[in-house]
């Protein structure tokens, strides 16, 4: 009897050794670091509730992986640093994949691009220039807010430096404000949050400016939008790379986008990963 039992305990034992890892790695909690306020990627709902393009994606990933999500809202300029700690094991939020970041962090495929745009309002007399200088002639003695850390702001460091004066913002909301309110002559962004102030009432006042600004012309500022993570979560970034690619050849990444966007702006599925 107890050489039975003891044989029962060995086969459960061998059992859990061999399903046990698995098992795991499918419940793994995924721990997503992500802005909150940088509509429609990502937002806060009244109720405190993180919403936007980016979580809906990433709940469609963590869903394939069999992986429980868990957000958390942290202001841009402090999430690297918490990546790097082990405090995420991914950020989302328009991220930008540039060869800097590279360096140090791994991305996945991008799944999104789109260019960055200054933006002001219709009475500014700065709209309808033909190409950067023109609108960089025109910026000139200018109040120009930027969210801080990003890669717009490595655009007017770059583009624009003694040539205007700069107002650095902890999110968009508060570039958003100081816009509308007229403290400062002009903004520039991702042009994704431009859309969305655009077509809100309140945004009513606030136009995109021409031209569009990307890669093409300046080559730091990325090549499209994808999730940030550390180099030695090799296994995580294929798993979510794999989702990303049902997500795209499915059809369900566009219908996210024009969800959130009213248009396609997703990018193909990678050969070297789908």
């Amino acid at each position: 009897m107890r050489k039975t039992i003891r044989s029962l305990l060995s086969v459960l034992a061998l059992g859990a050794m061999l399903c046990g890892p698995a098992t795991a790695q499918e419940q793994a909690e995924v721990r997503i670091g992500t802005d909150g306020g940088y509509l429609p990627w990502t937002s806060t709902t009244p109720a405190g509730e993180l919403t936007g393009f980016e979580i809906d994606v990433a709940k469609q990933v963590c869903d394939r992986m069999k992986r429980s999500c868990r957000f958390t809202a942290q202001p841009w300029e402090g999430q690297i640093p918490a990546l790097e700690q082990g405090k995420y094991d991914i950020l989302v939020g328009g991220i930008a994949i540039t060869p800097e970041r590279q360096k140090r962090l791994a991305f996945t495929q991008s799944y999104a691009n789109l260019p960055i745009n200054f933006a002001a309002a219709k009475t500014s007399g700065l709209n309808g220039k033909a190409n950067w200088q023109e609108l960089k002639a025109a910026l000139a003695g200018k109040t120009i807010g930027v969210q801080s850390g990003t890669q717009s702001q490595k655009l007017v460091d770059n583009e624009l430096k003694g040539d205007v004066t700069v107002r650095l913002y902890d999110n968009q909301d508060s570039l958003n404000l100081d816009l509308l309110a007229g403290r400062i002559d002009a903004a520039v962004a991702g042009r994704s949050p431009w859309i969305a102030l655009t077509r809100s009432q309140q945004g009513e006042p606030i136009e995109i400016l021409s031209p569009d600004i990307d890669f093409d012309q300046f080559n730091y500022l990325g090549v499209g939008v994808g999730g940030l993570m550390r180099k030695d979560e090799e296994d995580l970034r294929k798993a979510w790379d794999a989702a990303l690619c049902e997500l795209k050849t499915s059809g369900e990444l566009k219908t996210i986008w024009e969800k959130w966007f009213g248009f396609d702006v997703s990018t193909m599925p990678e050969a070297k990963v789908c």
